[in-house]
């Protein structure tokens, strides 16, 4: 279609009329924002590898509103967080620097990925800054989910005719054409973690306490019926680390009845493929899709240059050159590849200060929920992380953490507000009348 000059001027001035609008009420455009990330699929081409999307272009007006509208100063724990995950950034833009001067850049998505990823730690945090912001995104979060759901299930609809070899193919099947099919289960993982925070800072009515922990449930079915195996097993293991420290004993009843009942369903539909998925052995690799392989050549590469490291973004380049079949598709392992043993230690001491976070927060009473949350998710993205490259500059999961971010500098600023009340409290206090 040509575009005239008037409907240029129009199209122009409808951005900006948006764009300020969005500025003065930052909490509708993290719902847009969160609600976006459920539409992977609408999307422009730039280039053969990176896509352009709507959450994008918002992250932009975001990063530049936190820069020309300076927010409130963050918390103590947040700039312990913060400091390490730019010393990891730094660790990446050094390696970049070093890779250029010797005439071998990592490649254009790797480091289009990590600059998007820095931008939601700088821009997100800094802009969620209150409770009816938080409130905003967590409810754009939970329609992102939903309308993933309704897409996927879809998707299988439409291919429902087919007869899948393995269940890889179905996996292939449900997932988005811009998304990887393990995306699926960084999808799930983030989405969990927003329902269980919508109960904790919505209202604590009956219909709340069931609305949220089903969605909750929802969300963590998605991998485990679309045989996201390693991320299903790192969900389940979150729920029992949030319900033991919440000391929720019968819920963890709950979680087993629902996983046997999952079982029960995938056997149903189709047991080929539930035996399928489910035949591991561990003493060989089989049923691992070939990760003791790709661990085993990733190791090698490790060897050739333990301290350093191959460079940022140099992973799969190597790993092909040595005859690999692809990445290494553990976290901590590429890492290691490309920023060498300094990388993966400042890469650790990021990773343990959401820990250490939500350590300080559940040994609080009155944030033991908060703090129980934070140690779930870091439990089920670590995990995840052993068989996936979930920690290393994945759009998903640092939004989880940026997340997890929020929620620690909104608990340690409550917790001042309320030793301050306390404080003013005792101060009004009659003094003791002595006779």
């Amino acid at each position: 279609m040509y575009l005239t000059p008037i409907l240029w001027f129009e199209l122009v001035v409808a951005v900006l009329i948006a764009v300020m609008f969005l500025w003065k009420k930052p909490e509708y455009g993290l719902f847009l924002y969160a609600l976006a990330l459920g539409f992977p699929d609408i999307a422009w081409p730039l280039g053969s590898t990176i896509n352009i999307r709507v959450d994008d272009l918002l992250i932009l007006v975001f990063l530049a509103r936190t820069i020309l509208w300076a927010p409130s100063p963050s918390s103590r724990m947040q700039k312990s967080i913060f400091t390490w995950q730019a010393l990891f950034f730094l660790a990446c833009i050094l390696s970049i620097i070093v890779e250029t001067a010797r005439g071998t850049p990592p490649g254009g998505y790797e480091t289009a990925k990590m600059a998007g990823c820095a931008a939601i730690v700088l821009a997100l945090p800094r802009l969620v800054q209150s409770e009816r912001r938080l409130r905003f995104f967590v409810s754009g979060l939970v329609c992102a989910g939903i309308a993933v759901v309704i897409q996927i299930h879809e998707h299988l609809g439409e291919a429902a005719t087919r007869d899948f070899a393995n269940f890889q193919q179905l996996k292939s099947a449900a997932t988005f054409s811009t998304w990887n099919p393990n995306t699926i289960g960084q999808a799930g993982i983030l989405f969990v973690f927003a329902a269980a925070l919508g109960g904790i800072v919505f209202a604590k009515t009956l219909a709340h306490r069931i609305f949220w922990p089903g969605l909750a449930t929802i969300f963590a079915l998605l991998p485990a019926l679309v045989y996201v195996r390693g991320t299903s097993l790192s969900i389940a293991a979150g729920f029992i680390v949030f319900f033991c420290m919440t000391r929720r004993w019968k819920w963890v009843l709950v979680l087993a009845v629902v996983c046997l009942g999952a079982i029960f369903y995938l056997h149903a539909r189709d047991s080929q493929l539930l035996e399928d998925a489910t035949t591991v052995n561990l003493a060989t690799g089989q049923g691992l899709s070939h990760r003791f392989d790709r661990w085993d050549m990733a190791l090698q590469a490790i060897r050739k240059r333990p301290v350093v490291g191959h460079g940022f973004g140099q992973e799969l380049p190597y790993l092909t050159l040595i005859g690999s079949e692809g990445r290494a598709h553990d976290a901590y392992l590429t890492v290691w590849i490309e920023l060498g043993l300094g990388g993966l230690l400042v890469f650790a001491a990021a990773i343990f200060q959401f820990l250490r976070a939500g350590f300080f927060l559940y040994r609080a009473p009155h944030f033991r929920s908060q703090g129980a949350l934070i140690l779930a998710l870091i439990v089920a993205l670590c995990l995840d992380s052993v068989g996936l490259s979930t920690l290393y500059w994945e759009k998903l999961p640092t939004i989880a953490l940026s997340l997890a971010a929020v929620v620690v500098g909104l608990c340690e600023r409550n917790d001042m507000e309320l030793t301050v009340k306390e404080v003013r409290a005792m101060a009004r206090e009659p003094y003791a009348q002595h006779s």
